[in-house]
């Protein structure tokens, strides 16, 4: 027989003590979804900058040598490059493709704008393939990824923005 002065938990006790641990749960849960979504937030933003600056540096390095424009318009470029072979970058549907020996790449998905703004040597916009000069390229991209569980990290949205100077126009 156990004596009378030994005593466990009461009911009460484990009621409160089981509401104060579920408090402390719920506010680590909370800050780890912010957490998670803060990461989301940064990745996306990394990954529509990463995709934006990849094709820029490509098209810049291939303009700033290029023979002849041969078409140009709001979204769309075609020139020639030191090689002789024709070149065509141009947005179709969310993509940024690049033509190069009838072969078309996709270079990105994800974009959601690419304007190009043809200037004449004397700074003046062109609408002339011949008298262009410099050419300003604007690419505007979102995330490709769809797996992120938050929808407004896929919203993130990324506009580079550089200009070239052709070098070798004829």
């Amino acid at each position: 027989m156990t004596p009378m002065n030994e005593r466990g938990f009461t009911l009460t006790e484990l009621l409160v003590s089981m509401a104060m641990l579920g408090m402390i749960l719920a506010g680590v849960y909370t800050l780890q979804q912010q957490g998670l979504y803060s990461y989301q937030m940064g990745a996306a933003k990394v990954e529509a900058q990463q995709n934006a600056r990849g094709a820029l540096d490509l098209m810049i390095r291939e303009l700033r040598s290029a023979t002849g424009v041969t078409a140009i318009a709001a979204s769309d470029v075609s020139f020639v490059d030191q090689n002789g072979t024709a070149v065509r970058y141009n947005l179709t549907g969310t993509n940024l493709q690049r033509t190069f020996n009838a072969v078309v790449d996709v270079l990105i998905g994800g974009t959601t704008n690419l304007a190009f703004t043809y200037l004449a040597s004397d700074g003046s916009v062109t609408g002339t393939p011949g008298s262009v000069a410099t050419i300003v390229i604007t690419i505007t991209t979102k995330p490709q990824s769809t797996t992120s569980s938050s929808t407004n990290a896929l919203q993130q949205q990324m506009v580079v923005q550089d200009q070239v100077r052709l070098r070798n126009m004829l």
